[in-house]
């Protein structure tokens, strides 16, 4: 398979990727909305949020460029304010250690166990794993693809992507007890760090071809 892409810049992307999702930054707020519910049902529940995701994010990732076309963007423009929304997503977990995700409301008083699927795509799916930061992400990377190879690489980083989750989400509440607040902050700015450096060589990337000037 011949790609355009380095296996380096695709594992950049996936822990890229990881780092917008912030698995130690959502095993609190995680657990909190689904520690009610039975183990078999949280179970289910992780399945279907990392499904949902990985099956959304490669839907961006093949149609984005097709739809950014429609639209009248440029892949430049995109990549110019892609790189500056994940600079932006970045900050809030190097400053402070922090999921950039709204934060949720896990009251609930109905039957644990009852209407669980509601909870999937919001706010499961949206806003706790995917947010503008993963969305930008996927499609800036997508409008950088030349070959179908090079698609089917990305397809295959978002379905491991989707795995990831979904490993994060069944380990979230027994890990949630063990970690603590401390731990979870400094993954999350270790994590944060690695989101910024590739938001910048997305963001100088894209401007250099809006501004040649400047290269």
């Amino acid at each position: 398979m011949n790609l355009s892409f380095t296996m380096n810049e695709l594992l950049l992307y996936q822990i890229a990727l990881a780092a917008v999702f912030s698995p130690f930054a959502v095993i609190g707020p995680y657990a909190a909305i689904t520690e009610s519910l039975s183990r078999r049902t949280q179970g289910k529940v992780a399945f279907r949020v990392s499904l949902y995701t990985a099956i959304f994010l490669i839907i961006i990732a093949w149609v984005g460029e097709a739809l950014l076309k429609m639209l009248g963007i440029s892949l430049e423009a995109l990549a110019a304010a892609g790189g500056m929304v994940l600079i932006l997503t970045s900050l809030p977990m190097i400053m402070q250690g922090e999921s950039p995700r709204r934060k949720l409301n896990p009251d609930d008083e109905s039957d644990p166990d009852e209407g669980w699927e509601s909870l999937v795509v919001s706010p499961l799916v949206f806003p706790l794993t995917m947010g503008a930061g993963s969305i930008s992400l996927v499609v800036t990377q997508a409008g950088m693809v030349e070959t179908l190879p090079d698609r089917l690489a990305l397809t295959i980083v978002l379905v491991i992507h989707g795995f990831i989750v979904f490993a994060s989400y069944i380990l979230a509440i027994p890990l949630a007890g063990k970690l603590g607040g401390k731990g979870s902050a400094v993954i999350t700015r270790v994590g944060g760090i690695i989101l910024l450096s590739l938001a910048f060589i997305i963001f100088t990337n894209g401007l250099k071809v809006l501004l040649p000037g400047l290269s």
